[in-house]
């Protein structure tokens, strides 16, 4: 089942699909100033954001300094203070819901995150 929030100015979060891989990555490389050792900093994508049927920003799972499970927002550079704070809004939501291992076991979320990594080619 889709996950779909809107603002009254066309802005959509949904999750994230395949097909949207290429342009998340190329959002990642404008958000890394310097080429990123550590490509688990990509992390796990599961939401987006659309505004004016374009992508322009992320979230993403990842892992924290403590080892614990946190989520990320990469934005395009358009993304405005009020639909980050909607967006985030909507993420916590989302992930209040989520019981699967990649949202709650850290080392599932550390794996899984590997071989999505390798999958694209980072």
């Amino acid at each position: 089942m889709e996950s779909k929030a809107a603002t009254q100015e066309k802005t959509i979060f949904r999750e994230v699909y395949v097909f949207d891989m290429e342009i998340l990555q190329n959002i990642f490389i404008k958000n890394i100033r310097e080429k990123a050792e550590d490509k688990m900093l990509f992390g796990m994508p599961f939401l987006l954001c659309e505004k004016e049927n374009e992508i322009n920003s992320f979230a993403s799972l990842v892992l924290d300094e403590n080892n614990e499970i946190d989520f990320k927002i990469y934005d395009n550079g358009s993304l405005t203070n009020e639909d980050k704070a909607t967006f985030i809004e909507f993420i916590k939501n989302f992930l209040a819901k989520k019981r699967s291992a990649n949202f709650n076991n850290a080392e599932q979320l550390k794996k899984s995150t590997e071989h999505f990594i390798h999958y694209l080619n980072l």
